[in-house]
């Protein structure tokens, strides 16, 4: 059940939350490991002896292989436990691309997540950066989250692991990067980052590639003929590293003086994909003067979902193309930058960042460069070659485009059979269409004004987020400021007191309609398991949260689902909250 405390919330946090069973582990390799795990050799422990105080003990160790994309010069490679926080290793890559770790055993049975880290170590550090042709300062630092088990691992770090990274911390509860606490990331946070990165740039974040020291490597990377008949791993590779060099590419075309592209834009796409999409803007409070809107955007400022009729609440398939379709002219229009053609006219032609590449290549893969030619590079996918892409979470669509659910409730279908639907009080009416079956009617359509029981839970793909679009940081007058974590967590304080509570399908809470026909609404967060129940009431329009009041209420069942100025008594009120999904 939530609670409202007057002290922070916390989060009990166990091995077990990070640790796999044998049936998990197996569950999870069913659902899809291409997107989950990294590369793993054999089964292939190392036991080494240890002396303490004079006594030998026996440790189990597993080699753990870092690699990089790209050739390194003096840089540092951090492995840090999610758990504990704490750093378990650290070695430094004079020149080369990978590095070897011995990982103990208590870090891998029965599965842990941990981060490798690439950096700088000072202004000796260098990266080859693939859309300069040169070496380029290793100014910043690129994660990777990752799953050790028992036996012999090998994990990337990259900026696409980088922007999955970072996604995960936000999927995870940590909206202030700089500080996470990672021992919140848990399995579903990191696989489900993973699938949304890969669905918006069509790259595996995970998967191995060889390394780039130098732009004729790429020449030297091909796509085989019997894999472009029956494409296997070769094939994935092949796309996997083009891809991500194009949009490495593409930084660079476009910002010709920055002298590190790849990592710019990692740094851009990064901040871009914390709210899980690309589409020019972050989480509440991380943009442009406080709002969701970026300084800097890779896609431009314009693509604000508000309308909850796009969600997949109802006539699922008909409302998941419909997001599609809202967004359609910015998916394009980076498919275009790119390297895909405006139109079916000049398809045969190749054009923007890919097209830019393959001109520096010597000796360029004919395959390779006309499967570019004729892939769709709105959808990702070729005429005539299947790259078995594994699947991702609808509404995310390849390509660029804000797929997050609006906040606010939608819409049904009347059929001919009676519905019931909740009205602005939370009670149930019923309504029907007598000429639904006939020919040529044009279906009708009835809003819903209240649903209880709302949902915070991104893990459960049967369930979507009804907060995603709010997760972020508000500020308001008398010091106010209102934190919604992408669970549902929520916290409201005014600097002095702070209260805290958790959205998660309990009946009592609710999200009701103000106003017909308009997207004003009252999330009501309840802790009715209280006594007297305590709830915490967010007014949001348009997407923008209004104020936020924390109270009770005496007799729940009297008001189960109290509505504006329905608390009996008012301990927190918090108002003029700026709005962040207008432009600056």
């Amino acid at each position: 059940m939530p609670s409202l405390s007057p002290h922070s919330f916390s989060v009990k946090h166990g091995l077990a939350k990070h640790r796999l069973t044998r049936l998990g582990q197996a569950i999870i390799l069913g659902l899809g490991s291409a997107l989950l795990f990294t590369g793993c050799g054999g089964d292939s422990p190392t036991t080494r002896t240890n002396t303490d105080d004079g006594a030998e003990t026996p440790e189990t160790t597993y080699k753990l292989t870092v690699t990089s994309p790209v050739k390194l010069q003096n840089a540092v490679v951090r492995i840090t436990d999610t758990i504990t926080g704490k750093e378990i290793d650290q070695k430094t890559i004079s020149s080369g691309s990978e590095i070897s770790f011995d990982i103990k055993a208590s870090y891998a049975d029965g599965g842990r997540l941990l981060i490798a880290e690439i950096s700088g170590k000072d202004n000796t550090s260098f990266y080859f950066d693939p859309a300069k042709e040169q070496m380029a300062s290793l100014n910043m630092p690129l994660h990777a989250v990752f799953l050790m088990l028992p036996i012999e691992n090998s994990t990337i770090v990259s900026p696409f692991t980088e922007i999955a990274y970072q996604r995960t911390l936000v999927r995870a509860n940590n909206l202030d990067i700089s500080n996470p606490n990672l021992s919140k990331i848990d399995i579903n946070s990191f696989a489900s980052a993973n699938r949304e990165v890969y669905s918006t740039f069509r790259v595996n974040p995970i998967k191995l590639v060889p390394a780039i020291d130098s732009l004729s490597s790429l020449s030297k990377f091909i796509i085989d003929t019997k894999d472009v008949i029956d494409p296997p791993n070769t094939t994935e590779e092949y796309l996997n590293i083009f891809y991500a060099t194009g949009h490495i590419k593409l930084q660079q075309i476009e910002n010709p003086s920055d002298p590190t592209p790849l990592l710019t834009f990692a740094k851009r796409a990064s901040a871009d994909l914390r709210d899980g999409s690309l589409d020019g803007m972050t989480l509440a409070g991380a943009g442009k003067n406080g709002t969701v809107f970026l300084e800097n955007p890779i896609i431009s400022q314009q693509i604000v979902n508000n309308d909850p009729t796009y969600n997949n609440r109802s006539d699922k398939k008909e409302l998941q193309v419909a997001l599609a379709s809202s967004q359609k002219s910015v998916r394009e229009s980076y498919a275009a930058r790119l390297g895909g053609a405006e139109n079916d006219a000049n398809k045969d032609q190749l054009g923007g960042a890919m097209a830019a590449l393959f001109a520096r290549l010597n000796n360029p893969d004919a395959a390779g460069k006309d499967y570019f030619a004729k892939v769709d590079f709105v959808t990702g996918l070729h005429s005539s070659i299947n790259e078995n892409i594994p699947s991702v979470p609808l509404p995310r669509s390849l390509g660029a485009g804000n797929y997050k659910n609006a906040f606010g409730l939608g819409n049904i279908k009347l059929t001919k059979a009676a519905q019931k639907i909740r009205n602005s009080s939370c009670n149930e009416v019923s309504f029907s269409d007598p000429n639904a079956e006939e020919k040529d009617h044009i279906p009708e359509y009835k809003n819903i004004d209240c649903l209880i029981g709302a949902n915070a839970d991104g893990s459960n793909s049967g369930y979507y987020n009804a907060v995603e679009n709010l997760v972020g940081t508000y500020t308001g007058e008398n010091q106010c400021k209102l934190t919604i974590y992408f669970n549902g967590d929520i916290q409201l304080t005014n600097g002095q007191k702070t209260v805290s509570s958790s959205i998660n399908r309990d009946e009592s809470d609710s999200i009701i309609r103000l106003q017909a026909n308009t997207q004003d609404y009252l999330l009501n967060v309840a802790s009715a398991e209280r006594n007297p129940p305590e709830f915490v009431q967010i007014r949001v329009t348009n997407q923008n949260v209004v104020s936020a009041t924390a109270g009770i209420v005496n007799d729940i069942k009297a008001k189960p689902f109290p509505g504006e100025s329905g608390l009996d008594r008012e301990d927190l009120v918090c108002k003029n909250f700026k709005p962040v999904f207008i432009k600056p």
